[in-house]
């Protein structure tokens, strides 16, 4: 696509802040083009007419205009989706921070296509679920871990190869891949899930976004919280971040 003047850009708003007096800065994944940056003069002026347009979490249609080297300007735009109740919601606004900065710092270009279609679809659960929230959010995790080239294994010890047939089983992040009896003890960051914690994680994997809310999340799913998010920052080698922080210790609190 050209870089001049683009039109019906659509794309979701994963950052913004202050440039200058009254303008923005914002970062948005667009269908289009992946991770793009615009720079919305006047966003912040009380007449602004982008205001709606450039903030977090909305999905919005832009033309643009190429402004330097690495930024856009807006010409024209159009708000899609503002997702109010769901960007009313505490522990929602949490877990759209976390998915933001994890695409800030890891998303390939290669995987745009399938990337929109996961947050959109995200996004859209999220705003029309009323509970278990959670689901949507770990479920964001491993599915896009997955698009990643990092799905694991939970059928087959990683190790050995044999087939797990037993309902409580083990999972090592290192393996990326469940272990079986004879060998769980040659790794040491092992971590047991019963039946009923194994059995919600295969959902998260497989269960469509809008279905999610639906998943009875199990007794102690601070433990599977914290080995999702632990598992998709291993794989994709990254360090823990403040967004992704906050979910952890809203976790912890609930459970």
């Amino acid at each position: 696509m050209a870089t001049n003047d683009l039109s019906d850009i659509t794309g979701f708003v994963l950052r913004e802040f202050a440039y200058k007096e009254t303008s923005k800065i914002i970062e948005v994944f667009s269908k289009d083009l992946g991770r793009i940056s615009i720079i919305a003069k006047g966003a912040l002026g009380k007449k602004s007419k982008t205001m709606g347009v450039t903030q977090r979490f909305v999905k919005a249609s832009y033309s643009l205009y190429k402004s330097g080297k690495d930024f856009y300007g807006i010409k024209e735009a159009s708000l899609i989706k503002s997702y109010s109740k769901s960007n009313k919601n505490f522990d929602v606004i949490l877990y759209k921070s976390a998915i933001a900065d994890l695409l800030l710092r890891t998303l390939d270009q290669i995987q745009i296509e399938t990337v929109y279609k996961l947050v959109d679809n995200t996004f859209e659960a999220f705003e029309t679920a009323s509970s278990n929230q959670i689901n949507i959010f770990l479920a964001f995790l491993l599915k896009y871990i997955s698009f990643s080239g990092f799905k694991p294994n939970l059928s087959t010890c990683g190790i050995c190869g044999k087939k797990i047939k037993s309902n409580d089983v083990f999972f090592s992040i290192s393996q990326a891949s469940l272990l079986c009896d004879e060998d769980k003890n040659l790794v040491r960051d092992r971590v047991f899930l019963t039946k009923e914690e194994f059995s919600y994680v295969k959902a998260l994997l497989y269960t469509k976004s809008e279905d999610l809310e639906n998943l009875r999340p199990p007794e102690n799913y601070n433990k599977i919280t914290r080995l999702i998010i632990d598992y998709t920052l291993e794989r994709l080698e990254i360090k823990r971040f403040s967004s992704i922080e906050w979910v952890y210790k809203n976790a912890k609190e609930r459970n």
